[in-house]
């Protein structure tokens, strides 16, 4: 499966017809990044934009409106970012924690009435709201014995998936290791991989090589804020 042969396929504004229900997002941004130097990869910015806020926009234009940001490492520093968006923010409270641990989170945050729900990390910079769109379009295109449908290029898993109420349920019954592609190792039945040729959904940045390597190949500026310079 290769593009949705919709045209948005982009102008849904993320609602159904089942009733209305509409699509949700939860944003990823509690982790250390540990591979940065300790410094939080959503911060990144592209010509003086922070990769979250690029990321917000992005999903509002793709119209989705429902949306939760699960912060935690960096919280402080992160949420005047967000100040000016229609978001539910969500801190972890454990210094330690994982990406299941903010999936949940973020899950439980959301109203029960969605029929689906995009998990996006925030540490890929190039994915435009077309690229959301083409993803929510991939997902109501998908035969109804699919739960869940992730982008695939070349044989590479990427991001953002969408799931439905089923998997989120699951998720927050505790059931199963969600995270990290567990899920779709775990429920292969239930799993749509949406092959695709858009690279953009697997361009993230998890080190300075990544970075480095991203600006070298695009010509895109990803640079730190000055505060967060080494």
């Amino acid at each position: 499966m290769e593009r949705p042969n919709s045209k948005t396929e982009h102008a849904h504004d993320g609602l159904d017809c089942e009733g209305g229900a509409s699509i949700a997002a939860v944003v990823l941004a509690a982790g250390k990044g540990q591979r940065m130097g300790g410094r939080p990869k959503c911060l990144l910015e592209v010509h003086g934009e922070p990769l979250i806020r690029k990321q917000l926009h992005a999903l509002l234009r793709a119209g989705i409106t429902q949306i939760v940001v699960v912060l935690g490492h960096y919280a402080d520093r992160i949420r005047p970012c967000l100040d000016d968006f229609a978001v539910t923010v969500v801190t972890q409270v454990d210094e330690e924690h994982s990406q299941p641990q903010s999936i949940r989170l973020g899950l439980a945050a959301l109203p029960e009435q969605v029929r689906g729900i995009l998990v996006c990390p925030s540490d890929l910079p190039l994915l435009t709201a077309e690229d959301y769109a083409d993803a929510i379009a991939a997902f109501d295109q998908r035969p109804r014995s699919y739960s869940f449908v992730g982008p695939e290029v070349g044989g590479v898993p990427g991001h953002p998936v969408i799931f439905d109420r089923t998997v989120r349920a699951d998720v927050l019954s505790g059931k199963g290791s969600f995270g990290c592609g567990n899920w779709r190792k775990d429920n292969p039945k239930a799993v749509l991989h949406w092959m695709t040729t858009n690279e953009r959904y697997i361009t993230d940045v998890d080190s300075e090589a990544d970075r480095l390597a991203l600006i070298e190949r695009t010509g895109r500026p990803l640079s730190w804020p000055a505060d967060l310079q080494l």
